[in-house]
């Protein structure tokens, strides 16, 4: 198992500001990017400054916090490594999400804007307003689709360009399958909404074999109390069944093996015990961390392969290829800074790895080639398992 980086450019997106990869992914020389930023803030010079020890920005909205989030803007670029990127793509936002085909010819973009500048409302739940855009062209040329706006985004899970996926608040899940022109509304599991309007799923995954997958945390549930519940749903059903219960503690996130033909495995990285008490001062939300697995098809049976350092809050995790696990974990006991680790299996989570990381400023995983990026200031950095 290979765990050095090997520098790829140390140049990645540095035409375009303001600085940032954003959301990336690479194929060979190729990238695509989705990037969410501020707007660029300017400095007057020193010949007119009031005070020339004391910095001023040229125009006055920009030291208003709340008129630089309303001006952020979401952009798609596209490019190469050695080439750099371009936006072909932009609008205001402060959040969103994406979709691309695997060959990158079909690109889904959700975008989220709130006002900032409004009055908060008495339910204390500012508006939010979503758009939703189709790319059929790799990402050159855009269309907006018919999206009712109060319907938030957060994820889009798609099977291929034609049929997927739109999870939002509350939680709610919406289906298409003409390409995003219509959507039907699915019906969640027993007791996932709560009652609470913009409550999301703890974790959703979209398994190789068109499966979706949700889990979400239950105070009581039938004989099932203070656990994690996940459920799933085939594309050609209407409701979900409940797939398996995982007492006593409370997803972060949930994937699963690559493998697209037959059998396949699904692994469920935990905190052990309930949510965190935002109520309770006393509560840190530090829990002990822990990995479970299961194989998909009828009744499977979920175990818990291993319990992490305590000392560790569990941030993600990434599945790959022949038994590759990623942890992605933050380590905040000691003095001065936290330190970011990454926690590595090569045997389906049977041993493992603690690998001490510097801070990144982006990546992701590639569970199709094992190879994990990072962005370092403008220097990308691969290395493959």
């Amino acid at each position: 198992m290979t765990t050095g980086w090997e520098t790829v450019t140390t140049s990645f997106a540095k035409s375009d500001k303001p600085y940032g990869g954003g959301a990336f992914r690479v194929r060979g020389n190729d990238v695509i990017s989705l990037k969410t930023a501020g707007p660029e803030l300017k400095f007057k010079p020193a010949s007119q400054l009031k005070n020339p020890e004391v910095a001023e920005l040229t125009e006055a909205w920009m030291d208003d916090s709340s008129e630089r989030l309303n001006r952020r803007t979401v952009a798609f670029l596209k490019g190469t490594l050695n080439g750099g990127l371009t936006r072909t793509f932009q609008q205001r936002g402060q959040d969103a999400a994406w979709w691309y085909s695997k060959d990158w010819h079909t690109v889904y973009v959700s975008i989220g804007w709130m006002d900032y500048k409004s009055p908060v409302p008495s339910n204390g739940l500012t508006p939010q307003i979503t758009k939703l855009w189709r790319s059929t062209d790799g990402g050159q040329n855009w269309t907006q689709l018919t999206w009712p706006e109060d319907r938030n985004i957060g994820q889009l899970l798609f099977l291929d360009p034609q049929r997927g996926y739109a999870i939002g608040w509350g939680p709610h899940i919406w289906r298409t399958a003409d390409g995003g022109q219509s959507w039907h509304e699915i019906k969640v599991p027993p007791l996932a909404d709560a009652g609470k309007p913009r409550k999301t799923f703890d974790a959703v995954n979209l398994g190789p074999d068109g499966v979706l997958h949700v889990a979400y945390y239950v105070d009581k549930l039938d004989e099932t109390q203070t656990s994690s519940l996940i459920y799933r749903l085939a594309w050609d059903q209407q409701d979900f069944v409940r797939e398996v219960v995982l007492p006593q503690q409370t997803v972060v996130d949930l994937q699963s093996t690559p493998d697209s033909a037959g059998s396949y495995s699904l692994y469920a990285l935990s905190r052990l015990g309930p949510p965190r008490n935002w109520d309770d001062p006393a509560d840190k939300g530090h829990r002990v961390g822990a990995i479970s697995t299961w194989t998909n098809g009828p009744q499977p049976v979920a175990r818990q392969l291993h319990t992490f350092d305590n000392k560790l809050m569990l941030d993600g995790l990434s599945v790959g290829r022949q038994g590759v696990l990623l942890v992605y974990a933050t380590d905040a006991s000691g003095e001065g800074a936290p330190r970011d680790l990454t926690i590595i299996s090569s045997d389906s989570g049977q041993s493992w790895k603690p690998l001490d990381e510097s801070s990144a400023q982006g990546g992701y995983f590639d569970p199709e080639t094992n190879t994990q990026y990072a962005l370092f200031a403008y220097t990308l950095k691969k290395r493959k398992f």
